[in-house]
């Protein structure tokens, strides 16, 4: 009978193991989630997309764009309400237009509670994982700026971080810039500007830059490129070629220079150079114009001289290459959103950045695809560069 207490022992024993133990709940699928589709690497995964899904990788937008009672200006208007959640409308969107991933603003930033839900239920609304981006500088040109329920690290201004010349202290913003970043999830940081600041009177980037030498400048750059990925995100080096002597028309927020491709070479591509041979994965390519370096006179974002040329040919940067948004006046202006999205995209950019009107941009490029405009094989290139961005940062 002896095995009999034993056997009671035990069974009591579990009884009260399990009274203790708190029961988990029950994973919720979220409703309108998508199968997403797996694979073990970028080029698996790139021949598994259709058509119109490589097309949607071609895109970061804002979840502002999901909104469909919005209108485009309402959209870029800071004082009116951004997209915080996902709703049955939104999805809806993102089945349609199956875009590569989301750069968030203050609009987006309530909490971090509200944030992960944010951005998990856009996940989940994904066939392919989203990249998510932001904006974040440091100093005054921080979203996280007067949010308190953000733990943000207090950074300067880059002008202040560089002000003494020391790499450490530029590697260190990067790094707590993107440590910060990357525990909320995300996986790019529109930054570091890479602009040497020829003109003092430049009101633009202001206390942006990391300074007016480029030697420095690109030290400076270089550091915090590293501290970047130290932290394990993705950085842009912005504004291509370089906006540091570049003159603005207030009232139509478009940029110039005078100077020639020789004399930008000796300056303002400098700290770009440096910051592509240390790693950095993106380069942002600006809406400027510079009618003495390229002959097309089209904005740098628009130009096959500046990106196709220059930026890939000479240069050889064979990495993923932003435009600057879309949504900017520079462009709007003169262009319509699928007239932007074309130029970009046939200039040799990957990822277009916020056009004004998604289901506009989107149906242009797939127009051209379709009718052999823009070939597979451009195609496929700037989706592989998009996808293999995204398998370093594990999101394949």
């Amino acid at each position: 009978m002896k095995w009999k207490w034993i056997l009671c022992a035990v069974l009591m024993a579990g009884l009260l193991c399990s009274c203790g133990k708190k029961e988990e709940p029950p994973i919720q699928e979220e409703p309108g989630a998508v199968e997403p589709v797996t694979a073990g690497n970028a080029e698996e995964l790139l021949a598994k997309l259709t058509v119109q899904e490589k097309v949607g990788q071609l895109f970061l937008i804002s979840p502002d764009a999901l909104d469909t009672t919005q209108t485009p200006q309402q959209r870029q208007d800071p004082n009116q309400p951004g997209l915080t959640q996902v709703d049955a409308s939104a999805r809806n969107v993102l089945k349609d237009y199956p875009v590569g991933g989301f750069v968030c603003t203050a609009k987006q930033l309530q909490d971090p509670d509200q944030l992960e839900s944010l951005m998990t239920r856009l996940s989940q609304s994904s066939r392919v994982p989203p990249l998510f981006a932001i904006e974040e500088e440091g100093g005054s040109r921080s979203p996280f700026a007067g949010k308190e329920t953000f733990s943000s690290p207090q950074v300067a201004d880059m002008a202040t971080v560089g002000a003494d010349g020391d790499p450490a202290k530029a590697k260190q913003a990067g790094l707590a810039l993107g440590s910060f970043l990357r525990d909320l999830g995300f996986h790019l940081d529109l930054a570091p500007v890479a602009d040497v600041k020829t003109d003092p009177d430049n009101a633009v980037l202001g206390n942006r830059s990391f300074g007016t030498h480029p030697e420095q400048t690109a030290m400076l750059v270089s550091a915090a490129v590293d501290g970047f990925h130290e932290a394990g995100v993705a950085c842009a080096l912005k504004h291509f070629p370089g906006e540091g002597s570049a003159r603005w028309d207030s009232q139509t927020g478009r940029a110039s220079t005078e100077k020639t491709w020789q004399e930008m070479l000796t300056c303002e591509i400098y700290p770009f150079q440096a910051g592509m041979a240390t790693g950095a994965d993106v380069v942002l390519v600006s809406h400027m114009t510079a009618p003495n370096a390229v002959q097309d006179g089209l904005p740098a974002s628009l130009s096959r001289e500046m990106i196709t040329e220059k930026l890939r040919g000479e240069l050889r940067f064979q990495r993923v290459i932003l435009t600057d948004s879309l949504s900017a006046q520079a462009i709007t202006d003169t262009y319509s959103a699928g007239q932007a999205a074309l130029l970009a995209f046939q200039a040799g950019a990957d990822l277009l950045l916020m056009p004004e009107d998604l289901p506009e941009a989107y149906d242009a490029l797939l127009s051209a695809v379709e009718k052999g405009t823009i070939s597979q094989e451009r195609l496929d290139q700037s989706v592989l560069r998009i996808l293999q961005l995204k398998e370093k940062y594990d999101l394949i």
